[in-house]
């Protein structure tokens, strides 16, 4: 029996659900496993999300709809305190304050007040920019010196998940970097773990079946070429015309919120070992006010419904588990 065949075989044998409840974990078979060593992670809850905000003169509608929707994107976010979420602001204008952050303050965060008026109004940056809107460029200057150590201090965390959202009715024009360059720049950040970029488009699609108005009447191959390279690439595109657009927003920021709340395991997990602690209290196996794991995707999940309250801001996560072993 081959590897596949055994993890396949050690899966079914492990959970019958898509997600482990704690009926489907007694349906663990032990002997089918051998203990092996103690694997230790820990979850970082740190999410730096940056938005690349269109300032040219087609944008004024799309940016106000931004605004006025922002409220069902930061939801999912303020009603999490595991989260340690900083959110900033960014034009497609390389030329003029390139890669700046915009706003005051210059990004938001969990202690931020009024966090929905402020970065509303942080999103409306005008309509006075450049009429060659870039999304790469424009970010590659804000995540490197000298904006990373002056301007934009404090925004960026290495350690932390980096989420990108365009929202253009343009193509990118950058001129130092395309959507392969730019991505491996992303990854140069991140030290190569692609886990840890996550991007979104809300563009006019190449596909658009609303007749969205393009600036430049470009379609966006690059940007879509880029999105469709990342991780999150189901679903990471959203039509600046669609009537439900704030919806698509929260479904966004859910993602985003996924993503963070979940750990990908690099060994099968033996998963009745499988032990998360929260600071001294350790979380049950439960969908909601737990975790529950994934024997299709090898992940660990954390609920929705956790107190996050109950241990002090910047308790670490910890994750340890027995590797399982076939036979």
């Amino acid at each position: 029996m081959n590897f596949s065949s055994k993890l396949v075989m050690a899966l079914s044998l492990g959970c019958f659900s898509l997600s482990c409840s704690p009926e489907a974990m007694k349906a663990y078979r032990p002997e089918v496993f051998e203990k092996a060593t103690i694997k230790k992670v820990v979850i970082d809850p740190r999410l730096d999300i940056l938005f690349v905000v269109d300032n040219s003169m087609s944008m004024d509608s799309h940016q106000s709809n931004l605004a006025t929707n922002v409220e069902k994107f930061t939801a999912e976010f303020t009603k999490s305190s595991f989260i340690d979420y900083h959110i900033g602001v960014i034009t497609t204008d390389k030329y003029s304050g390139g890669g700046l952050l915009v706003g005051d303050p210059r990004f938001v965060n969990k202690k931020t007040p009024n966090i929905n008026s402020v970065l509303a109004s942080n999103l409306m940056v005008g309509t006075l920019g450049s009429g060659s809107e870039m999304v790469f460029d424009p970010v590659e200057m804000a995540l490197s010196i000298p904006h990373l150590n002056g301007w934009n201090a404090g925004f960026y965390r290495a350690g932390a998940t980096l989420a990108l959202i365009f929202i253009t009715d343009a193509e990118d024009q950058s001129i130092e970097l395309n959507e392969v360059s730019f991505y491996k720049f992303l990854l140069g950040l991140k030290g190569g773990d692609a886990s840890k970029v996550l991007a979104f488009g809300a563009i006019v699609p190449t596909n658009d079946p609303l007749d969205c108005d393009r600036d430049d009447g470009l379609r966006p191959r690059r940007i879509e070429g880029f999105l469709a390279a990342l991780p999150n690439n189901t679903n990471n595109v959203v039509n600046l015309c669609d009537p439900d657009y704030g919806n698509r927003l929260a479904n966004m920021a859910k993602s985003i919120v996924d993503e963070i709340s979940t750990l990908r395991l690099s060994q099968v997990p033996y998963v009745p070992s499988i032990k998360i602690t929260w600071g001294n209290i350790e979380l049950p196996p439960d969908l909601e006010t737990g975790w529950s794991f994934d024997p299709k995707l090898n992940t660990i999940h954390l609920g929705n419904r956790i107190d996050w309250t109950s241990q002090p801001s910047g308790t670490q996560l910890n994750i340890t588990y027995d590797v399982a072993k076939f036979k």
